[in-house]
């Protein structure tokens, strides 16, 4: 009797394996990703609620989108200048401390799409906190969104238009915001 060389094809325990494979290709690239990142710390100024700058540059905060100066958030006797309290807010952060940015890419309109800290504090993760920004990504501050929403913060007091619908009806420069990509939700979410 002669045996049969090589091994079986297994659907389960491959389909395992290649899944794996896929997981850990995506890990080494986000990492890999995040080699060309680069740093920027100063005395940042608020433009708007997701919008600093250093000197001459823009930095666009990554993950977030909050209403636009103009824009006023609120029905009837309740409206309330909503661009400016997210500004105002950012304004007040950056002021409390050292502030540092990471990132690399730049958008369209020349932007560094940045994360920031303050004091070692995601600023992102306070803007949204406060419910003056919506999240533009699912992982990255989710929780933060959903707790303002709950205790009716900021933007979650009344009603209130989407930043992007209320740019796009506008016309104004920035139509979408920014979004993370694959890799750099990956890389939040394993801390690189």
């Amino acid at each position: 009797m002669r045996r049969k060389s090589g091994r079986r094809f297994s659907p389960v325990k491959d389909g395992i394996i290649l899944l794996l494979l896929i997981v850990l290709g995506a890990l080494i690239m986000a990492k890999v990703d995040g080699l060309n990142d680069r740093q920027f710390s100063g005395s940042f100024v608020a433009i708007d609620g997701d919008t600093l700058a250093l000197g001459a540059s823009r930095y666009r905060l990554m993950g977030i989108d909050a209403p636009e100066l103009r824009q006023d958030c609120g029905a009837g006797d309740g409206t309330w200048a909503c661009g400016h309290a997210a500004k105002d807010f950012v304004r007040e952060v950056l002021e409390t401390g050292e502030v540092e940015c990471t990132g690399g890419s730049k958008d369209r309109y020349s932007r560094f799409l940045v994360r920031c800290s303050v004091n070692g504090a995601d600023l992102g993760s306070l803007i949204v906190s406060e419910g003056l920004a919506l999240t533009t990504e699912y992982f990255l501050y989710a929780k933060e969104e959903d707790n303002a929403r709950e205790e009716k913060l900021g933007l979650w007091s009344g009603a209130f238009e989407n930043p992007r619908d209320w740019r796009r009806e506008q016309k104004t420069m920035e139509a979408d915001a920014p979004r993370a990509g694959p890799l750099t939700v990956l890389r939040h979410a394993f801390g690189w």
